[in-house]
């Protein structure tokens, strides 16, 4: 004799009704998830009808001094008051011999 299987119970609908509650719970969590998203993102968000420009950042400018004929790291650091290792960390590439002439050194940020 063949099996066949018994009717659903109440059991098996209550636990498709818990799945599927379960599921519209989720789906209508991450709806009203996206929707404060945008709610809080929206003053930050450029609008699609604007033309205004963006505003870009600028940090500090250097202080630019065109290296002279027979001028010296440590000359340059002294006429100008600022440490040898000061001009050695703001021009990585100055050579401790010389700077060569026409070069511009970095003396500061302002």
């Amino acid at each position: 004799m063949a099996y066949v299987h018994p009717r659903a119970t109440s059991h098996d609908i209550a636990a498709v009704a818990v799945r599927q509650g379960t599921r519209f719970v989720a789906i209508t969590g991450y709806a009203v998830a996206v929707a404060i998203a945008y709610l809080i993102l929206s003053p930050v968000l450029p609008s699609r009808g604007s033309e205004a420009a963006a505003v870009v950042p600028t940090g500090p400018q250097p202080v630019l001094y065109t290296a002279q004929r027979g001028d010296t790291p440590p000359g340059i650091a002294a006429s100008k008051g600022i440490s040898l290792a000061q001009l050695y960390a703001l021009n990585p590439s100055l050579s401790p011999l010389g700077a060569p002439t026409g070069r511009p050194v970095i003396i500061g940020l302002r």
